[in-house]
């Protein structure tokens, strides 16, 4: 599966101001040649579809404090409660309908499995 770290590309295109925030408008102008992206803010560039991957708050909370670099400013509370309230589907739907917008449990599956549910559901919706 072709996929790339919006992080990493932002980083190359000199898209990050401010330290760590990301320029929205730069990467929705570019021209990716990847049929799949992922980030926390993936869903805010033009896309097809979007996919929100989904764990518990346990493993979320233990993968951000594995990470580290988290523990400043609450970030890791801020995580939490942006699954809690369901920002990244409400910010999706502003930009697609809802059929268009996948929650997949990855609580626990192994990343190819996650990846084989996504390409199946991209290729029923002819995603290229």
């Amino acid at each position: 599966m072709s996929c790339a770290s919006l992080n990493e590309l932002a980083r190359e295109m000199g898209g990050f101001v401010n330290g760590d925030e990301v320029d929205i408008d730069l990467l929705s102008c570019a021209r990716l040649p990847y049929r799949f992206v992922e980030s926390h803010y993936s869903h805010l560039l033009p896309c097809s579809a979007v996919f929100i991957l989904e764990v518990s708050e346990d493993t979320l909370r233990r993968r951000m404090e594995e990470r580290g670099g988290y523990s400043e400013g609450g970030k890791i509370e801020e995580n939490l409660e942006t699954q809690r309230a369901d920002i990244y589907f409400q910010e999706a739907l502003e930009r697609l309908p809802a059929t268009r917008i996948f929650r997949i449990n990855a609580e626990g599956k192994d990343p190819d499995a996650v990846a084989g549910t996504i390409l199946s559901i991209a290729s029923r919706l002819a995603i290229t």
